[in-house]
């Protein structure tokens, strides 16, 4: 995963989450936290109501909303287990993107950075 504003990559490891299935287990399969990784979620009617939780995850993780161009729209960091995450300003199509990063630098990331990623399909 790479932000195109400063070239810093930001995960080494990339893994895309695309189907309904995929996307409920998400990163709920590990029991630790995976180092210097991302999940990219393909979210259901392009973004339409992204709202997402932590409940059962047993890491804290950092939380990214993009839009269709992969511009980065939203910004939650060091979200805990067990909480909903709400994007009230994305509600009704704003972010058909959801990346998961896991033991990443984020310092530098910014509302607006432009990234890019690339990544199997789970």
């Amino acid at each position: 995963m790479l932000n195109t504003r400063t070239n810093e990559v930001l995960a080494a490891k990339v893994e895309r989450f695309v189907t309904a299935k995929e996307r409920s287990r998400g990163l709920l399969k590990y029991d630790s936290a995976p180092q210097n990784f991302v999940a990219v979620f393909d979210l259901a009617l392009w973004g339409f109501l992204p709202i997402i939780h932590t409940i059962g995850m047993r890491f804290p993780i950092d939380i990214v909303f993009c839009d269709r161009q992969q511009r980065v729209k939203k910004i939650f960091k060091d979200v805990k287990p067990g909480r909903l995450v709400v994007p009230w300003t994305l509600l009704l199509g704003g972010a058909p993107f959801l990346l998961e990063f896991s033991q990443c630098d984020l310092e530098n990331l910014s509302v607006g950075d432009q990234l890019s990623w690339e990544g199997p399909r789970q």
